[in-house]
């Protein structure tokens, strides 16, 4: 588990070493990232889908099977790549504008 990341467009998911919050439940489908451009959406599905904040930052977890990440315009197939029972940080992705600032990476 230690360094893995898994990149999908504008979305990095880095694992932690973090068990998720009792009180949290698991859902079929996690919305990741939604497109400002194409209205389209970077989807984390599995059995067990847990997404929860602390401390101003984002996780998410799968328990019950592989994960599959999935965005309509880039991988219309999910492809099954998020571990199961490893808790990731959803780090989203900023870029240097000409303009000399960052900026989320809009999709």
């Amino acid at each position: 588990m230690e360094n893995e990341q898994i990149r999908e467009g504008d979305v990095l998911l880095v694992a932690v070493r973090k068990n998720r919050p009792a009180g949290v439940a698991g859902k079929g489908e996690v919305i990741l990232a939604e497109g400002e451009v194409t209205g389209h959406a970077h989807r984390l599905t599995g059995t067990a889908v847990y997404d929860w904040p602390e401390e101003g930052k984002r996780y998410v977890r799968v328990e019950g099977s592989v994960g599959s990440l999935s965005h309509e315009e880039h991988d219309p197939t999910p492809a099954a790549v998020v571990a199961e029972s490893v808790t990731y940080q959803v780090i989203p992705q900023r870029e240097w504008n000409l303009e000399d600032q960052w900026q989320k990476v809009r999709d």
